[in-house]
């Protein structure tokens, strides 16, 4: 049987492969508990269903202080791998379009300009499409996909 020596290269490797590891999970967990204050509070602040147009300028309004909030809460993060550093950055871009589309909203639906919100609201929708596809590629990184997502 032949025994590394702790000063060993194949020591060395296993080392900082393990920190790297570690420090792998560390920033998943962040970048995991900053999505998931956003969506817990998003879900116990939802609009009711028929709201009048001023309930829900108040909604897209307070929704986009949120989408504010966790693309804040991602630039803050200090992520030292490049790969969920790359999928981070364009989720922190996709929570500031999506503020600004709600802002849009709003704005709009204040004017009485209920075509100008339809459109906004349809472009923030497109954009929502695509954030499904961008936690699956976190979840893969952070080595959390399920089997058979991780293998599409």
């Amino acid at each position: 049987m032949h025994r590394a020596r702790v000063g060993s290269p194949a020591v060395l490797v296993a080392l900082v492969a393990c920190l790297a590891c570690g420090r792998l999970e560390r920033e998943c967990r962040a970048v995991s508990e900053s999505a998931n204050a956003f969506i817990a509070e998003s879900e116990r602040l939802r609009p009711r269903a028929n709201a009048t147009p001023e309930e829900t300028v108040k909604a897209e309004l307070a929704t986009a202080a949120r989408y504010d909030r966790l693309a804040a809460d991602l630039a803050a993060l200090e992520l030292e791998s490049s790969e969920l550093r790359r999928e981070v950055e364009q989720y922190r871009a996709l929570a500031e379009h999506s503020a600004q589309a709600l802002r849009a909203v709003a704005r709009a639906l204040e004017q009485n300009d209920f075509e100008a919100a339809r459109k906004k609201r349809i472009e923030l929708d497109a954009a929502a499409r695509g954030e499904a596809p961008l936690v699956e590629r976190i979840n893969v990184v952070c080595g959390t996909a399920r089997p058979a997502a991780a293998a599409r």
